[in-house]
């Protein structure tokens, strides 16, 4: 199994988020997926994972996803990563930045029996990435 899902990850962030080949998906993902980023469902079936990677393809179409330390128990992949890109795309409603992001995050990648991602929780620090994209925040009005 261990192997399987190896082939698996490769499959998923080679192929589906660096080479952004979303047909691909489908043959990894069970029907059910879910992502969860930073505590918060974001797809609940690969279809609206698929409109959430076209965001960022869009924002950062050189996005790229480097893996720092994998480790597989069981039927979970435990991912430390690096996301690079730069922005020349719109990102959400904000138009494009011209700046280059590096940011650091985690995965936890969760398979079934037949070898399917069927639900992935990732996280990363939202407020570095706006923050290299330029954005500030602003003090709180306490009245």
């Amino acid at each position: 199994m261990k192997e399987q899902l190896q082939g698996q990850l490769g499959r998923y962030i080679d192929s589906c988020w660096n080479e952004q080949n979303i047909g691909v998906l489908g043959q990894v993902t069970a029907n059910g997926f879910i992502r969860n980023l930073n505590g918060i469902r974001i797809a609940k079936n690969p279809n609206e994972m698929e409109a959430h990677m076209k965001v960022f393809f869009t924002a950062f179409p050189d996005l790229e996803i480097s893996l720092e330390e994998t480790e597989i128990k069981e039927n979970k992949i435990f991912l430390l990563w690096q996301a690079t890109g730069t922005n020349t795309g719109i990102y959400g409603e904000v138009g494009a930045t011209g700046k280059k992001v590096k940011i650091n995050g985690m995965s936890q990648l969760y398979f079934d029996e037949i070898g399917k991602l069927f639900r992935e929780d990732v996280y990363f620090n939202e407020l570095d990435l706006l923050q290299q994209l330029g954005y500030t925040l602003a003090f709180p009005i306490l009245e």
